[in-house]
């Protein structure tokens, strides 16, 4: 008996387990073999890097095996369900995606920062797991934790240790609110388990008035919890690390935590808004989670017209595409949450293919080429590399929401739910938001297509040969451009997701 349950705790974990022994490897293997004198750094970057995408790889075959069973664990800490396996597949899916497009790069030398990178995904994959407070908040901290240490990882630029410095700080803020969230719930409920949350505010407790003391309490601490994940998402008013973190970090870490932390974070919103849901609890933070959806896209909007770098631009561009998520949790129907996963599924593709064709662009100073900061750098890039042109010009018109590119059906089904649920001035205010968005958007276009070939202006952009970054650019590029073609694929994988909850 006591072996079956061993075996059981380790069921929701063998991934975890599996990227665990990856990591020990490589770490044991980078720590031998880097004071060996005859073994040059850069070949051990190259093997840690390999080994590694062989582990995503066969991550991602251990999840597709797993059986879709639902139990609970590791003493009720964490959770076994069909969810948390899909959620996997979607997460290594993206990091693999993520992998190849930085797979060479060049200005990190050291094999630690793949270790890191493993680090933090093992603590994603557990955050889908986790259903307890000990159990999200360890994790938390242990995610944030690496993204300290990877922000900072460019250690002869001053921007990546400042950027560093303002993420631990305003970071740790987030995390005290968090704990103190949780341990006003566990004081006035003396509960931890999300599952017995959810069963707690049912029945009698809808019939305590909401100006009660009791109520009132347990509405401050939902207030701190929901304040720390929005904090975590990068929604406004919480939003002023986020441009700073993004240009003082690496492209590739920048582009990580646009694509992998927000799977996480928003699932964690949507477990601890289904807690309260049908609850009169609910109603007061209602009013709460549209003011931060209107914020996020009135500043994530005009936040981006005065972006000259192309990371900030990307920045505040999330900020305002999170406010169309926002509102569909805000609209909180069960049967709505579908075009939620919908949205962030078209988003993680299109966001992909935005730092795939920067990742593409070399800026050439002679003798050498480096990577691209600025806006400007996109001028005349029609004249020096069409293709990627056009592939830059079919991720900005997505990203707008411009029709039939993914990205407009994405925005039209989160607007058809926030309609059939009657937030009409939401709607209006956000669409007309995105209007205003198009003039940025297209402002690049422009300046790729449109600006007259001045010889005299420098850095010119060249073309480097890479396949692995084209070869994923194209995929990308065929999914913005061919989802109209069949959406049947991502509404089943989307309704099982929605299903679960």
């Amino acid at each position: 008996m006591a072996l079956n349950i061993f075996y059981l705790n380790l069921y929701p974990v063998l991934n975890e387990i599996f990227l665990l022994l990856v990591m020990c490897i490589c770490l044991i293997f980078g720590a031998v073999f880097t004071n060996a004198k005859s073994f040059q750094f850069p070949t051990l970057f190259t093997s840690t890097r390999f080994l590694i995408l062989q582990s995503l790889f066969f991550s991602f075959i251990l999840i597709l095996n797993c059986i879709p069973i639902y139990f609970s664990c590791w003493n009720n800490l964490l959770i076994n369900d069909p969810f948390s396996i899909y959620g996997k597949l979607l997460l290594i899916f993206f990091s693999i995606i993520w992998f190849l497009i930085f797979s060479k790069i060049k200005t990190i030398l050291n094999f630690e920062f793949w270790i890191l990178i493993l680090l933090s995904l093992i603590a994603l994959c557990l955050l889908l797991n986790a259903i307890d407070f000990l159990s999200i908040y360890l994790l938390v901290e242990f995610l944030s934790l690496t993204f300290y240490i990877l922000t900072s990882m460019n250690r002869s630029a001053e921007f990546s240790t400042e950027s560093g410095l303002k993420y631990f700080i305003l970071g740790a803020f987030a995390s005290l609110l968090l704990l103190f969230g949780f341990t006003l719930l566990y004081s006035f409920t003396g509960l931890t388990n999300l599952t017995d949350l959810s069963i707690f505010f049912t029945g009698e407790f809808n019939e305590i008035s909401f100006f009660s003391n009791f109520k009132f309490q347990i509405f401050l601490a939902f207030i701190c919890v929901f304040t720390s994940l929005l904090f975590k998402l990068g929604a406004a008013p919480f939003h002023f690390w986020l441009p700073d973190v993004y240009e003082g970090a690496l492209n590739s870490i920048t582009a990580f935590f646009i694509l992998l932390p927000k799977i996480i974070y928003l699932v964690l919103l949507i477990r601890f808004s289904l807690i309260i849901f049908n609850n009169s609890l609910f109603f007061g933070l209602y009013f709460y989670l549209i003011v931060c959806t209107f914020l996020s896209a009135f500043i994530g909007t005009f936040g981006a017209f005065a972006q000259v770098k192309w990371k900030r631009f990307i920045a505040f561009s999330s900020i305002s595409h999170l406010s169309f998520l926002l509102l569909n949790l805000c609209v909180l129907n069960l049967n709505n949450f579908i075009y939620l996963f919908i949205y962030l599924f078209i988003y993680l593709f299109m966001s992909a293919l935005f730092f795939a064709c920067f990742s593409f662009l070399r800026i050439f100073k002679f003798p050498i080429s480096v990577t691209s900061r600025f806006l400007n750098s996109l001028r005349f890039l029609n004249k020096t590399n069409s293709f990627l042109s056009l592939n830059f010009t079919i991720v900005i018109f997505s990203l707008a929401g411009i029709p039939p590119l993914a990205g407009f059906f994405a925005k039209f089904f989160v607007i058809y739910s926030a309609i059939s649920s009657y937030f009409i001035f939401l709607v209006f205010s956000i669409l007309s938001l995105n209007c205003l968005s198009c003039f940025y958007y297209i402002n690049l276009i422009r300046q790729s297509y449109f600006n007259s070939i001045n010889f005299c202006y420098l850095p010119i952009v060249s073309n480097p040969s890479n396949l692995e970054i084209a070869f994923i650019m194209n995929f990308l590029t065929l999914i913005v451009l061919g989802f109209f073609l069949d959406f049947e694929f991502f509404f089943l994988f989307a309704t099982i997701l929605c299903n679960l909850f």
